[in-house]
Order: structure tokens, then C-alpha cells, then sequence
């Protein structure tokens, strides 16, 4: 899903979980795109998780950046003009399996100069069947 902001845009992106017994999830992956000529600054808002028609927030999460391989602040994370920054909100580890047809979504909301962008990164379970070798 996609959130457009004048030069912003924020992109949640597919996480698949493949399992054999009991899934879980830990995280949603999302992209923001600075198409603009000034850098802007970036504060999580909230997250959440969907579970079908249940949603419930995940107060507790930390935000990875993927490129620059650690952990930055939630609360303060500035994107250069041009720049895209690629990141993962990690939550603590939920088991969960879904129902044939349910949906799971891991949600964000971000505040961007004043603005405020939000979007979904959908989770897909592949259930893998073991071979016997």
C-alpha cells in the first residue's frame, strides 16, 4: 500500500512468513521516499497489527534501518532531499496462524513535517510441507 504526500511517499511492503508448525511474525517492512529538494524529519505516530477484523497497537517496536544496518530512533529520523530510507518495525514475536482467507497487516502511521502519511505492510504465511529425505 502507498501513502503520496506532494514530494513524500510512503510504501509498506510484503513480509512472507514460510513455516512448517507454528508461524509468527516480528516485523512489517516500509519505505520512504524523499522525492523532494529539502531533507524532512519523521516521527512514528503508531503502529499496529491487524488480524483479520481485530486490530490492536503495538506500543512496543523498534525501527531498523536496513541500510544503514542498525537501529535509529522512531521519534526523530531525518531523510535527505532525494533520499529513500528502507526500515523494518520490529515488534515482540506473536504466533499466530491465520484462518484460510484472513488477512494480516502490520500498520504505521508517521508524522513528516506536519504531515501525516500512513500505510500497511501486509504479512503473507506460506506453510511449507516437510519432505522426508
Amino acid at each position: 500500500m502507498i501513502t503520496n504526500h506532494n514530494d513524500l511517499q510512503l510504501i509498506g511492503e510484503t513480509v512472507t512468513v514460510s513455516y512448517v508448525a507454528n508461524p509468527s511474525m516480528s516485523h512489517g517492512q516500509f519505505r520512504l521516499e524523499n522525492h523532494g529538494a529539502g531533507n524532512v524529519t519523521a516521527a512514528v505516530e503508531s503502529v499496529w497489527l491487524e488480524l483479520g477484523e481485530d486490530r490492536q497497537p503495538l506500543p512496543v517496536f523498534t525501527l531498523f534501518d536496513l541500510d544503514q544496518d542498525k537501529i535509529r530512533n522512531p521519534e526523530s529520523l531525518t531523510i535527505d532531499a532525494g533520499e529513500t530510507i528502507r526500515f523494518l518495525i520490529g515488534f515482540p514475536v506473536i504466533v499466530h496462524e491465520p484462518r484460510f482467507g484472513e488477512f494480516t497487516i502490520v500498520g504505521l502511521r508517521l508524522k513528516v513535517n506536519g504531515t501525516v502519511l500512513e500505510t500497511q505492510s501486509p504479512i503473507r504465511f506460506v506453510r511449507r510441507i516437510p519432505s522426508d529425505h
